[in-house]
């Protein structure tokens, strides 16, 4: 007679989740939808990043997109180059392909392919919490240590 195993749980839950609030100047294109938060959780030592739309009927997925730690903490060192520099940035690695278009209202981002980019465009008012939920999901999964 076979004897049953347990059936190993599955995780359903991130190990940590960042919840940043937007305004309503954010929007995601081309699905034309409003975006109140963003969702930026882990999983191990990949980071997803969520939208929380204002209206969904459409059932679009939230996922914007899914990155490595080292492509978080490139993709946030380029958001705090633009807004100081005030300038198009570029975030680009074997996992991404981002541009950050400074645009007179806020900024642009082209989430990947260039042909068919998912564009996602954030106001002055919240990039710098986008940068700081970034920089704290990437602390968070490896603390770099103080001198």
């Amino acid at each position: 007679m076979a004897e049953l195993q347990p059936v190993p749980k599955l995780k359903t839950k991130p190990d940590y989740v960042i919840k940043v609030d937007l305004d309503e100047r954010a929007f995601l294109f081309p699905a034309g939808k409003s975006i109140s938060q963003i969702s930026i959780a882990t999983e191990g030592r990949m980071i997803h990043v969520d939208a929380v739309f204002a209206f969904n009927e459409t059932h679009t997925p939230p996922r914007l997109m899914t990155l490595g730690l080292e492509d978080v903490r490139e993709l946030a060192r380029r958001l705090v180059d633009a807004v100081y520099q005030a300038r198009t940035q570029l975030a680009m690695s074997d996992g991404m392909r981002i541009a950050i278009n400074v645009i007179a209202n806020g900024y642009h981002l082209q989430i990947g392919d260039m042909t068919d980019p998912t564009d996602l465009y954030l106001s002055t008012g919240c990039i710098w919490r986008v940068c700081q939920g970034l920089l704290r999901i990437a602390d968070h999964i490896a603390p770099i240590e103080a001198n």
